[in-house]
């Protein structure tokens, strides 16, 4: 009989074979079959297997670690992983380390050694099934709190930005670029994230700052400079609050901190910075430089990225200013607004 739920059929989950004999690919299916599973495509190369991935959208992917043809099945697992996060499988006779090493990159479901018995088969599948239904839960739950905490920091940035008519969209533009030189660094996209949500809200902590000071920031001294070097820790107070996977504190934290360590407020250097931190500052001057200020204009964007790498080295990290300079000169990344 197969499955119900609430009195109604489950639908069969879709299995693609992948597999590079023949006879062995038949006797998968039949179990599959006979297991209440739906085969929707066999393929013997990973070439085919990319290609019939893409057409049928199969639940899991059986994939042979041995295949036909220049695309093994760890790549054609990659692709197909990447292309549309279908679960995959490894089946296998033997494996040395390099093998093996290479199959775990690819962030597997699971393992079968053949010749494949049909309950071994069975609880392979339904442990992928489920690690990936768990996945996928976690996935949306990510987004969700993701998209809550981004909408309440751009209210937040919306009303700081009412301090100044200048800083009108700043924190959108700085977060857009910081973005999107994380990603031309190849950041993870947890990275990425953060560095969107702090750069929306990094300079929270200059809401107890006066009016005065923020417009003299780049000439300050004294008692002064002292006041004004107290808003990261200030911010950091605030945001500390805030429980969520992203060190958004720590960043908006150490976002004044300089590579050669003369920045404030700890005066940490290098490494020590994180590197999301490390990414801000680069974003936020470059934007800051091309906007007209009330005690200045606005500088050339030529000017601002030769600006922007004679601090390369001391004040901002080399890694970050080289991939700032590849997104403008060479990627032709256009500031928004």
């Amino acid at each position: 009989m197969e499955k119900t739920r609430g009195g109604k059929p489950l639908e069969k989950k879709k299995v693609m074979v992948v597999e590079n004999e023949r006879i062995v690919a038949r006797d998968l299916a039949r179990q599959l079959t006979d297991l209440g599973y739906d085969v929707v495509a066999t393929a013997y190369s990973g070439e085919e297997a990319v290609e019939k991935a893409g057409e049928f959208h199969p639940d899991l992917a059986l994939m042979d670690i041995v295949l036909a043809g220049k695309m093994d099945g760890i790549q054609a697992a990659e692709k197909i992983t990447a292309l549309s996060g279908t679960p995959v499988v490894y089946l296998t006779s033997y494996a040395d380390d390099k093998t093996f090493g290479r199959a775990k990159l690819t962030g597997p479901s699971g393992y079968i050694l053949k010749p494949v018995e049909k309950k071994q088969l069975h609880v392979a599948i339904e442990l992928a099934l489920h690690r990936h239904g768990i996945e996928l839960n976690l996935r949306k739950n990510h987004a969700r709190i993701y998209g809550s905490l981004k909408g309440m920091i751009g209210a937040i940035a919306e009303t700081i930005e009412l301090r100044g008519p200048y800083t009108s969209g700043h924190h959108e533009r700085v977060s857009q670029l910081a973005s999107a030189i994380a990603r031309e660094m190849g950041l993870t996209d947890l990275q990425v994230e953060g560095i969107e949500l702090a750069s929306r809200i990094y300079d929270i902590g200059m809401v107890n700052i006066p009016a005065d000071i923020l417009q003299e920031a780049e000439r300050l001294e004294g008692v002064k400079l002292t006041l004004y070097q107290t808003y990261p820790e200030a911010a950091y107070d605030t945001l500390k609050k805030i429980e969520c996977i992203w060190p958004i504190a720590d960043i908006v934290h150490q976002h004044r901190e300089c590579y050669d360590g003369s920045g404030f407020p700890r005066g940490i250097k290098g490494e020590e910075i994180l590197i999301e931190a490390r990414v801000l500052p680069v974003a936020a001057a470059l934007e800051d430089l091309t906007t007209h200020r009330s005690f200045r204009n606005a500088f050339p964007l030529s000017e601002t990225l030769e600006k922007i790498s004679s601090h390369s080295g001391s004040k901002y990290d080399p890694k970050v200013v080289a991939a700032c300079l590849r997104l403008f000169n060479e990627k032709g990344y256009k500031l928004e607004g």
